[in-house]
């Protein structure tokens, strides 16, 4: 059930409920954070959905200023208008719970437990204590520390609601969206949202537009197929936009999150999996060089590139792939074939070799140039290509560039080559997605060169990506000119 939290002045109250009897499936009034309760009856008739009466005490994250005496006074006087729901915390006084069952029975009881520092390790602990009051539903609110929290959330609201416990459960702060999107495929019976981000009333909750326009929400269900990006960051990649795009667009029971995942924590990441419903990952830094040894299947070509930004589970088996390096490479190749000609690549690490790798199956020239010699001539001694510093490399000569460093994503004004490196009418080539227009870029368009765009290697291994997951042929050329109108859509937001 997607619950809409109202708040504020009687004024911004009744505005919201007019917005949320349309996009909602029930209404919380934060009784505590509303300004005025002498209109809660006038608010309640403005409901069309059911109503949530919540009065929250400090303890528990809420504003209400009085006693626990008057707290429960003021809630009895409330109920007498009759809400569908009552939220009590779980450490009420039995003697209160079992009065409101007895005077007010057609009211239904929400046993709430929040936590706002951390996330218990032993949940079954913390649901055995609210069993211990009669309630219709019970709601576990614990802050994630890390997106571990998170997926431990999801795997118990998952377990328990297949042994028919009515629960709800969702994790607070910035790991904890992926709680609140994916509610109803582990059958959490609660998910609370707000009308905006501005009307959040804890940390955490993803507005009820966005859930919608984004993840399709109302559509979710215990048979959608779950996918993520994984890695650390993860906040500024677009992939969430594309590949619901993409599930969209081919009508597919499929949703996809974000997950950020630390390198340390990739171990009981993958444990976690078997009890979740995920069926795929992208895989970002520094993760690609890192998952390798948790999955039961290695692609040839991955394994050959050493790096791997797609999962796949398959019958029961985790399968990694590469789709970055052909990605990049088609997206090239539509200015300029490599086959006979000299590419150069900036950068060593994990996206380099990837590039490399696939430049010289296509039959390119390569040679590597990065900062740290040593890092270079030891790829290109790998790939069978050649390798310099960068300090040492004084009289370029290429055909095609390709920077896979992340210079320029964060350094305004700044290249990692001069423009006196550019050669006029070569193919530059920049990994980089934020910004669209790197510094490299700018400098190689003034010189008269042909670029391409990150974003452009990133739609196309998008769609790769999405053929290896519902393992059937894809019409690529409209689903590349689909994510090209919403890259540009992005880019104008």
């Amino acid at each position: 059930m997607l619950v809409i939290a109202i708040q504020g002045s009687f004024d911004a109250a009744k505005k919201a409920i007019e917005e949320a009897n349309n996009k909602g499936e029930a209404i919380e009034l934060r009784l505590d954070l509303l300004k005025d309760l002498e209109h809660v009856s006038k608010l309640k008739s403005l409901c069309k959905l059911p109503v949530i009466f919540t009065l929250r005490k400090k303890a528990q994250g809420g504003e209400f200023q009085g006693s626990e005496q008057e707290r429960e006074a003021k809630l009895l006087e409330l109920l007498t208008l009759k809400p569908d729901y009552v939220d009590l915390e779980f450490d009420v006084d039995p003697s209160f719970a079992k009065k409101v069952h007895q005077s007010f029975p057609d009211v239904a009881i929400i046993c709430s437990y929040h936590d706002f520092d951390k996330t218990p390790d032993n949940l079954e602990n913390v649901l055995t204590q609210m069993t211990q009051m009669r309630a219709s539903i019970y709601k576990i609110a614990t802050f994630a520390n890390s997106s571990l929290d998170s997926l431990r959330m999801l795997s118990f609201i998952l377990q328990k609601r297949r042994e028919g416990i009515s629960l709800a459960g969702m994790s607070m702060g910035p790991h904890g969206d992926i709680t609140r999107i994916l509610a109803p495929i582990v059958d959490s019976l609660l998910t609370y949202t707000s009308l905006s981000s501005e009307e959040k009333t804890a940390p955490g909750q993803v507005p009820v537009d966005t859930l919608e326009k984004i993840y399709r929400f109302s559509t979710l269900n215990q048979q959608t197929k779950v996918y993520a990006l994984i890695g650390d960051p993860v906040e500024q990649s677009i992939g969430h936009f594309a590949h619901n795009t993409l599930f969209k667009k081919l009508k597919e029971n499929a949703v996809y999150v974000k997950i950020l995942v630390r390198s340390e924590e990739v171990g009981p990441f993958f444990q976690l999996l078997k009890t979740l419903p995920f069926h795929g990952f992208s895989v970002t830094m520094p993760l690609k060089e890192k998952v390798g040894e948790h999955l039961d299947h290695i692609n040839p070509q991955a394994k050959k590139i050493g790096a791997i930004n797609t999962l796949n589970l398959n019958e029961g088996r985790w399968e990694g792939f590469n789709t970055d390096a052909s990605g990049a490479l088609d997206a090239i190749e539509e200015k300029r074939q490599v086959a006979g000609k000299k590419v150069v690549i900036l950068g060593a690490g994990g996206a380099a070799r990837a590039l490399a790798y696939e430049t010289i199956e296509r039959g390119g020239e390569v040679l590597i140039v990065n900062r740290t010699e040593e890092k270079a001539k030891k790829l290109a001694r790998q790939l069978g290509c050649e390798g310099v510093a960068l300090e040492r490399w004084t009289k370029p000569s290429y055909d095609i560039l390709m920077n896979t460093t992340p210079v320029g994503m964060t350094t305004k004004g700044l290249s990692l080559i001069s423009e006196k490196a550019l050669l006029k009418n070569a193919v530059v080539f920049d990994a980089i997605m934020y910004p669209k227009e790197t510094p490299l870029l700018i400098l190689a368009k003034n010189k008269g060169c042909q670029i391409v765009y990150g974003n452009e290697m990133f739609t196309r291994q998008a769609v790769k990506q999405a053929e290896i997951w519902l393992n059937r042929p894809l019409d690529t050329q409209d689903l590349l000119l689909t994510l090209e109108h919403l890259c540009h859509a992005l880019e104008k937001s």
